[in-house]
């Protein structure tokens, strides 16, 4: 039997942390001081607008940035009805059901001018309990994203910053949104800023030289606060490199944990070269030395690495990376295919890396997302109170400890006329690096059981065009927790089915029913299933 030690405050009425509010106004006021430098331009966009919509998750709500935008505000107002038969994901449902209400209005504020942009998404999700009044209370979720040019094609500065909700440990109930109260969900707070300089000396290379500063903090004391300082350099080469590319990078991570003594220092000095056989086909190695310094348990991690592979673009619909080589723990790979036909996306991946929670959370939408997933559905800023913890991505669950993750992870997408579906299947290992007693505090004797686990999973999503104006969705999941150091297995799997109609284009008010299903299977831990209906109203203005 293991025993759960982690205590998570789980309901929260006051909430006195001006944390999305700072975040919003320095955002705001980055983005005005680069303002002036131009105002918005139809059809043109400078280097601050490039990429935004791959590199920040909106939600579900989220509109694309126009090229011709300048200053957008548009609020929205979600009302959503659940009733839960568990709702505190007991054994056996011997906690019984209660109705909830959410009443989570929000707004999304986006900025676009020639030098600058600017998106932030806030949602206060208000939970109300008809059963279990106790238990009434108040969350934020908040993301935001901006980019300045300050000085035109040299300096820019980047910043970063999220508030979301996810379930803190693997052995407790999985929350599939706020809605369940387990003990085993928590706050986490991201927030970065990143100035660099970047310079093209023409056509012959280009340089970048950049500082990040970042910290992450949590609700749970003993999931320690980090405070990251982060220096990058780099020349690479041009176009006039066409046959034989180049590039000398440099970094070095400082990561700095609160209330103890710890911290984590990661360097690396890497040279690549890069050789085209044909204009579509070429090879590529590296080689370097990076420098870690922190206890570590599985010997020394500072060593010479090396990796050779390949870059493949047989058309415009198809692309593969590859690599293989040595690093400190042994041999390392790497890989990134994607393929698209006309109703196709196949997208393949493989990669590995020394990481901490605090470096995934971080990161962005990215690598682990910030909602208890990693990336795709469920992961993200968190606006949609519904995808949470859905287990249909990896979770990035709380540690203290250096892991080297694993993760592998392939997606294929089928678009017809009235049809979608969406396949991924999912397997991510994560081998601790630093010693049981960094997370004491945290798990107590349940440490151990993170020395070595295994997430692997499988998902679909169909969706089917009723008509122009409504859309029913099915999504089936089933993912395994193991415990590869003990014998523990858990498994869990949901489903659910849902009704959407869009009653009205402008403003936009659509509405949506749905059921839903979870059940865990454990051979050590409680089993537990839980039903819901939900019924929701969305209007964005």
């Amino acid at each position: 039997m293991v025993i759960i030690t982690m205590k998570v405050p789980e309901n929260q009425k006051c909430n006195r942390d001006i944390f999305t509010v700072v975040c919003w106004a320095a955002m705001a006021m980055l983005s005005l001081s680069s303002y002036s430098y131009g105002q918005a331009q139809p059809g043109r966009l400078g280097p601050a607008e490039q990429g935004l919509d791959q590199r920040l998750g909106l939600g579900q709500n989220a509109a694309p940035i126009p090229a011709d935008a300048g200053w957008r505000i548009q609020p929205r107002l979600n009302v959503r009805e659940t009733y839960s038969d568990n709702i505190r994901l007991g054994a056996g449902g011997a906690d019984g059901g209660d109705l909830v209400t959410q009443i989570n209005p929000g707004i999304l504020v986006t900025g676009l001018g020639r030098r600058f942009n600017l998106t932030a998404n806030y949602t206060m999700n208000n939970l109300i309990y008809a059963e279990n009044s106790n238990l009434t209370r108040m969350r934020h979720q908040f993301t935001a994203l901006t980019t300045a040019e300050l000085i035109e094609n040299l300096f820019f500065v980047d910043g970063r910053a999220a508030m979301f909700q996810q379930n803190a440990s693997l052995f407790g109930p999985q929350g599939v949104d706020n809605v369940n109260v387990t003990g085993n969900r928590a706050d986490v707070k991201t927030y970065s800023i990143s100035p660099y300089l970047r310079h093209r000396f023409q056509d012959l290379a280009s340089t970048e030289l950049r500082y990040t500063y970042g910290a992450v903090e949590s609700s749970v004391n003993a999931l320690r606060n980090s405070h990251r300082n982060a220096f990058q350099g780099g020349l690479n080469s041009g176009d006039a490199f066409r046959i034989l590319s180049w590039g000398l990078n440099y970094s070095n991570q400082m990561i700095e944990f609160d209330n103890t003594n710890r911290s984590a220092e990661m360097e690396r000095s890497t040279g690549n070269l890069r050789y085209m056989v044909t204009s579509r086909f070429g090879l590529t190695a590296t080689g370097g030395y990076e420098r870690n310094t922190f206890i570590s348990i599985r010997g020394s991690p500072t060593s010479p690495f090396w990796t050779v592979g390949f870059s493949w673009i047989p058309d415009e619909r198809t692309s593969i990376i590859a690599s293989g080589g040595q690093r400190f723990f042994g041999d390392t790979y790497s890989l990134l295919a994607n393929h698209r036909t006309r109703l196709t996306t196949w997208n393949v991946s493989y990669d590995q890396n020394l990481t901490t929670f605090n470096q995934q959370a971080g990161g962005g939408t990215g690598g682990i997302g910030g909602v208890g997933g990693i990336g795709g559905v469920g992961g993200g800023g968190g606006f949609d109170p519904s995808g949470s913890g859905s287990f249909l991505n990896p979770t990035n669950f709380f540690s203290n400890r250096l892991y080297l993750q694993k993760r592998f992870q392939a997606t294929v997408a089928m678009n017809g006329l009235t049809n979608t579906l969406l396949l991924r299947v999912f397997d991510m290992t994560r081998k601790a690096f630093s010693p049981e007693s960094d997370d004491a505090d945290l798990l107590g004797a349940n440490a151990a059981l993170l020395n070595h686990t295994r997430q692997s999973g499988i998902n679909g999503t169909w969706s089917y065009r009723i008509s122009a104006l409504t859309k029913a969705n099915l999504i089936l999941g089933y993912t395994r927790f193991n415990y590869l150091t003990t014998d523990r297995k858990d498994d869990f799997k949901i489903g659910m089915l849902s009704l959407t109609r869009q009653f009205q284009v402008q403003p936009a008010v659509n509405g949506m029913i749905q059921f839903r299903h979870v059940e865990r299977d454990s051979n050590q831990a409680a089993h537990y299933t839980e039903n819901a209906v939900i019924a929701s109203l969305n209007m964005t203005y």
